[in-house]
């Protein structure tokens, strides 16, 4: 018994935690040290001239580490260790000249230790001002789009199996997107990161606002426990809830990214500042909306879509007031198919060029994507749109002006031309636009044929090639305007067009808007082939001209 308590004395018994390592990152303006710790650490801080110390009451010296580390990274030469006794511990932290330091702990989270974080503030040039820097080409205005990878230092965001993270996947992607977006005369695109360190959710919009953006791009590749889920994604921002369970998930995992990363004054509650919330302009939304729907028909063209529709869901990250902002995920890393795509640098090059096309399509600076106008210039570009057969559309809630021009086979640019618009213009439910017109007259639904889907089609494709309109394909084939169709599928396509209109009898209930729906039409539409104003009411029994 003497024996034991001889030894039980001898024993450090007070320094019950321990330091279990020791990560580093370089940022353009800070450089962080973090000391992972088993246990809430207690501890002080004392400087003197270069060296910064903190003093850890009954804390070890984890075996693995050493008793110097050299750093020689921006602002900081090296750590030593200094066992003071039995159960004390000294870190002190070599400085290369007197800066300022910012030292602070993070809680235990997740599967993440408690944390001792020290930062050296660094005198950096700031994003703008290095934007600003660089020549101008001679132009009115360059548009500046932010690309944003996501997570990054101490938030590694998605890990596959294979230890492959996140953040380096999309840092890697983001490059190309700028260096592709860079080749467009008149765009610049900006990296809110541009090495392995973690930037907050204020600052990467922080960024977009100073530099007065025209377009943010948050890039990031999603992970699910089912290994099998697959395909590329675009989100928006929604002020409301989720449009599915797998969005508010994901929106739910990337707005734990400030605390992962560890900025200071932050929680882990999902709810926006409503004061903030009101700043929000519907119109951005859907300009958010009409991007994100072309960038869904460019990523068409060279992966897998896991929704073919834009989801929704209240992330952080695209709380921006007056720019569109948009999250994409690229591909899921927990896929082993998809997690060696995301490694594959011919993805990220192909990746690149579907977004910077998305870019250039969104702000019409590619003639490509004007359907009725040609490269001749700007009279032949009047001329032929002055010759386009027209009709008005009343715009109804959810309309945007991309999902406008795939139901009437047309393009942004052309509903913007013939309107007189502004990309920036704001759409309102009841606003009455003009758009190309469709024969709605001689519609026929008989004779059709099975058409087979191949890789990179889309619903407006399929239409184009067959002289045809969305709306046919949708009746046709019993699909919503939002449905998503997959390679392979057999869809069917009108073989000819005839005259077939079938006669309604108006019942309890109806409307023009839920009989155009029904039709898959537009209330125009439907208002041209009965001859009836939007105005007009109907009444129980009344004749209608619907097509069949």
């Amino acid at each position: 018994m003497i024996i034991f308590c001889v030894l039980f004395l001898s024993m450090p018994c007070f320094a019950s935690k321990e330091i279990l390592n020791v990560r580093h990152w370089t940022a353009p303006d800070h450089t962080r040290i973090v000391l992972d710790i088993d246990a809430e650490p207690e501890y002080r801080v004392e400087e003197d001239n270069n060296i910064v110390a903190l003093i850890f009451r009954n804390t070890l010296q984890g075996k693995q580490i050493p008793a110097e580390i050299i750093l020689n990274k921006p602002g900081i030469k090296k750590i030593r260790f200094h066992k003071i006794d039995a159960s004390n511990l000294k870190v002190e932290f070599h400085l290369d000249e007197h800066k300022k330091t910012d030292v602070f702990r993070l809680k235990k989270f997740q599967d993440r230790p408690d944390r001792v974080v020290f930062d050296v503030i660094l005198q950096a040039q700031s994003v703008q001002e290095e934007v600003l820097a660089k020549p101008q080409p001679l132009i009115k205005r360059t548009r500046i789009i932010i690309i944003d990878p996501g997570h990054g230092g101490e938030d590694p965001g998605a890990i596959s199996k294979k230890r492959v993270y996140e953040k380096n996947i999309v840092l890697a992607i983001s490059k190309e997107i700028k260096k592709e977006i860079d080749k467009i005369p008149g765009f610049r695109a900006v990296l809110t990161r541009s090495g392995d360190y973690y930037v907050s959710f204020n600052k990467r919009l922080q960024i977009a606002k100073d530099l007065d953006a025209s377009l943010f791009i948050s890039v990031h590749a999603d992970a699910a426990k089912n290994r099998k889920a697959k395909g590329s994604s675009v989100y928006s921002l929604s002020t409301g809830g989720a449009s599915s369970e797998a969005a508010k998930l994901l929106a739910s995992n990337e707005n734990l990214s400030d605390i992962i990363g560890g900025v200071t004054g932050v929680n882990g509650k999902n709810e926006f500042d409503p004061i903030i919330l009101n700043m929000f302009q519907v119109n951005t939304i859907n300009l958010s909306r009409n991007y994100a729907e072309i960038l869904i028909r460019q990523l068409n063209k060279i992966t897998c879509i896991k929704f073919q529709s834009v989801q929704e869901a209240p992330f952080k990250v695209l709380k921006l007031p007056d720019i569109p902002a948009v999250l994409l995920e690229a591909a899921y890393l927990s896929n082993p198919v998809e997690e060696k795509l995301l490694r594959s640098r011919d993805f990220h090059k192909k990746m690149a060029v579907a977004v910077a096309s998305s870019v250039s399509q969104y702000f019409g600076n590619n003639t490509s994507v004007y359907e009725y106008i040609t490269a001749k210039g700007k009279e032949n570009e009047t001329r032929i749109i002055n010759k386009m057969s027209t009709a008005k559309y009343t715009i109804q809630r959810g309309d945007t002006l991309a999902s406008i021009a795939t139901h009437y086979d047309t393009s942004i640019a052309v509903i913007l031309k013939l309107n007189d618009m502004k990309l920036t213009d704001k759409i309102y439910a009841g606003r009455k636009i003009i758009v190309p017109a469709k024969d709605t007259k001689n519609l026929s639904y008989k004779k059709s044929i099975h058409y087979t889907v191949k890789k990179g089609d889309t619903l407006s494709s399929i239409a184009k090639n067959y002289n045809t309109s969305v709306a046919v394909l949708l009746k046709l084939n019993n699909f919503e305007l939002q449905e998503r169709i997959y390679v392979g599928q057999k869809v069917l396509v009108p073989s000819e067009k005839t005259g077939n209109i079938k006669k309604y009898k108006v019942k309890k209930g109806d409307t023009l808007y839920s009989l155009a729906k029904n039709s898959s039409v537009t209330i125009d539409e439907l208002c041209e082939i009965n001859n009836i104003n939007r105005e007009d009411t109907l009444y129980l029994g009344q004749n209608l001209n619907l097509p069949k």
